[in-house]
């Protein structure tokens, strides 16, 4: 199985369990994947409260496959986080947002900022490329 195949399977494990209601529904219904930033956050923040009186019952504790199915999405994560970051930058920009508002924005410096979009789309490569 491909890399890529395996983790839109750990995100279809994870849907019934951690998605939102609809989420839910999609994946019984048509085996609709979790979104991979869903799925992460959403295994973490109950890792994060089983042991813990913050527990709301939200989601439930995780098991160790859970685990190792949000692990296997993070790479996606990352990768649809970088994207948008680099999205929404260019789109500051054509909306002439300076570089100095941008680096306030993201907390960075100027000169960071003004880098920020080539380093995205170098890491976006390097995470994008085979196993």
């Amino acid at each position: 199985m491909s890399r890529m195949r395996e983790i839109a399977e750990a995100r279809k494990r994870l849907a019934p369990r951690y998605g939102e209601e609809v989420t839910k529904r999609l994946a019984e219904k048509f085996g609709y994947e979790i979104p991979a930033v869903e799925a992460v956050t959403n295994v973490a923040d109950a890792a994060r409260n089983a042991d813990t009186s913050d527990d709301d019952g939200r989601w439930p504790a995780p098991t160790p496959e859970d685990v190792d199915d949000a692990l296997l999405s993070i790479k996606a994560a990352r990768v649809l986080l970088l994207e948008d970051e680099l999205t929404l930058i260019e789109a500051a920009r054509a909306n002439n947002r300076s570089w100095n508002q941008i680096g306030k924005l993201l907390g960075i410096p100027v000169a960071a900022a003004k880098t920020r979009p080539e380093a995205l789309r170098q890491e976006i490569n390097k995470l994008s490329a085979p196993w």
